[in-house]
């Protein structure tokens, strides 16, 4: 994707890799407005092959948000998302990633936890931009999971009401280095989310129209995915029984055939309840343009 703004549906584009246990990247953001000719001559140096000169515009671009008060999501998100294209071919882009990556975590450890500067109230907590999170964004571009794990290590040391907040993210990165015991601390309760997605099920579609909001696929996503983190900590922790019979309770747990089906292919092939989310989203928006008659 090298061309214009990236399609996104509703639990994020980002690919699976093989054995990998992804935390659902469930919101989705446009660009910031205010960025868009920088961002398409971004594109366009990169088209080109100006690496270094595209690199220029995003670091700069990347100041500017570390600088504003109270960024959000929209703030960085094209920034990131050219970043991470970048990175994948060009070097200087992933020494980039490295060093802010870096600087980030020293701020967080220090007790600066959110991205920016402070001084908006109008700005909602939750709409602020964690430092860990865009520790773990940086750390999935480079494929560098040790990265955060060392990083969720320090909070856990000494951190340790931070390392709570932020464990959710941090998983499957643990999961993957095998640090099964420091995971099995901090995961929660792998059903926690059943009650709910039985109840929304009731209520919500679980493929609503293009333009409306799978809160449904994205609940059940969250619960397969704490599912999905719980079995490999019980496998990793040479529990296999257990982990067989916690992904056994999620199936006989929920009430729907489909989402007990839907469930199970995700568990098999994580990224599955994207893929079919964004195929169903692309084949009515199709069926939606065609001419009546």
């Amino acid at each position: 994707m090298l061309a214009g703004r990236p399609r996104h549906i509703a639990l994020g584009a980002r690919a699976h890799e093989p054995g990998r246990i992804e935390a659902p990247n469930l919101p989705f953001f446009q660009g910031s407005p205010v960025s868009d000719i920088d961002q398409s001559r971004v594109v366009e140096l990169r088209q080109e092959g100006a690496s270094q000169e595209a690199l220029s515009v995003l670091e700069q671009l990347f100041k500017n948000a570390e600088l504003a008060v109270a960024p959000t999501r929209p703030d960085i998100f094209m920034t990131m998302f050219q970043l991470q294209q970048l990175a994948e071919q060009y070097e200087p882009a992933r020494v980039f990633l490295r060093n802010i990556r870096d600087a980030q975590a020293e701020l967080l450890l220090a007790g600066d936890i959110h991205f920016g500067l402070d001084g908006d109230p109008a700005v909602k907590e939750y709409r602020r931009i964690q430092r860990f999170s865009l520790i773990v964004e940086i750390n999935h571009i480079l494929k560098d999971d040790a990265s955060t794990c060392e990083v969720f290590s320090r909070l856990d040391s000494g951190h340790t009401e931070l390392a709570r907040r932020y464990a959710w993210t941090a998983l499957p990165a643990l999961v993957a280095q095998g640090h099964f015991e420091l995971a099995d601390r901090y995961r929660d309760d792998p059903l926690k989310l059943l009650e709910a997605v039985n109840k929304n099920a009731l209520a919500l579609p679980l493929y609503p129209p293009p333009q409306g909001a799978p809160r449904l696929a994205a609940e059940l996503s969250s619960l397969v995915h704490d599912v999905h983190i719980g079995m490999a900590v019980l496998r990793g922790m040479g529990n296999s029984d257990q982990a067989d019979a916690l992904r056994a309770a999620l199936v006989a747990g929920l009430d729907s055939d489909e989402l007990k089906a839907l469930a199970q292919r995700e568990l098999d092939v994580p990224g599955t309840i994207t893929r079919e989310l964004g195929d169903r989203q692309v084949a009515q928006e199709a069926a939606d343009a065609q001419p009546p008659g």
